[in-house]
């Protein structure tokens, strides 16, 4: 028996809820269609449709297997439709999963120039802190800031995200000087919250680190909410350059302690194996690298790569 063959009649039978229709759509006998049907349930030991003279319906488990197998074949029509038009113009759906204030601001508008380029391409971008596992939730490509988990899939660090300290003239000119990293104790510090709760901001300057324990009234994991409280001259916060060099040139921000590097973070593209990424996907990663390159700084050195 052709499982193939079988695999599809279950599939188109359970969708119509009618063989002679599948048979129809097939253009096979309908006996021939009853017969692959028949033969897989005989194969798997299971019933997938109960049968009567009026209609046709999935069992529980008929169902079950009917998400799967359409899964499945869907992905193995996608990924033959790919191999024969090899040359044609990238298609279909790229699942790309970000953070949510970098998803926001710097995602989007690159995404909406892609989309201009490849007009038979979609994109659905899933914008969340969370760290997301691409097998187990479908995803393509994913734009990670920090450190990589260990066994994860191919990842390219492409550079690092500079943090800056700032503050509004309106919160400046109520305290004291803030040009040390001491300065910062005793000053209404916005943290960004992360898992393990630290509230430590660390510092350097030529061989020379501190870390300084900060406290604030308030805590978000959205960098574009500190920013908003920054702007109201509520207090201070340390901000991915790209997100505050804007406010900063506007001067509704100021930049404090710049003689300090502030603790940066390797911003790394992760993405499915690249010996069977779709047309769709190697094209979009290119071209995500070359929009993000210019908001980093500090290229990454040969031994970061891992793709």
């Amino acid at each position: 028996m052709d499982m193939l063959q079988a695999y599809r009649a279950f599939l188109r039978v359970a969708e119509t809820g009618s063989f002679s229709r599948a048979a129809e759509e097939m253009r096979q006998q309908q006996s021939q269609v009853s017969r692959l049907v028949a033969g897989l349930e005989s194969q798997l030991g299971v019933q997938l449709l109960r049968r009567t003279t009026r209609s046709v319906t999935v069992t529980e488990e008929g169902e079950r297997y009917r998400l799967r197998l359409a899964s499945i074949l869907h992905a193995l029509d996608e990924c033959e439709g790919e191999l024969r038009g090899r040359g044609r113009e990238p298609s279909g759906l790229i699942r790309v999963a970000c953070p949510t204030t970098l998803g926001r601001v710097l995602l989007v508008p690159i995404v909406s120039e892609f989309l201009k380029l490849y007009t038979k391409v979609r994109v659905e971008l899933l914008m969340n802190n969370n760290l997301v596992n691409l097998a187990a939730d479908g995803i393509d490509v994913a734009v990670r800031v920090g450190r990589q988990p260990v066994n994860d899939h191919p990842a390219r660090k492409i550079g690092i995200v500079e943090q800056l300290v700032v503050a509004s003239p309106a919160y400046l000119a109520g305290v004291d000087p803030i040009t040390e990293p001491e300065h910062l104790l005793g000053k209404n510090c916005f943290c960004f919250s992360t898992n393990a709760g630290t509230q430590s901001w660390s510092f350097s300057r030529g061989d020379v680190a501190r870390l300084v324990n900060v406290e604030g009234d308030f805590i978000a994991n959205d960098a574009d909410v500190l920013m908003q409280r920054c702007m109201a001259g509520l207090g201070v916060a340390m901000l991915p350059r790209w997100l505050a060099w804007a406010p900063v040139a506007e001067g509704k921000l100021q930049r404090l302690i710049p003689e300090w590097t502030n603790h940066s973070m390797a911003l790394s593209i992760v993405s499915v194996n690249r010996n069977y990424r779709p047309k769709r996907v190697s094209v979009f990663l290119g071209f995500l690298e070359m929009h993000l390159k210019p908001f980093l700084v500090s290229p990454p050195s040969a031994g970061d790569r891992r793709d």
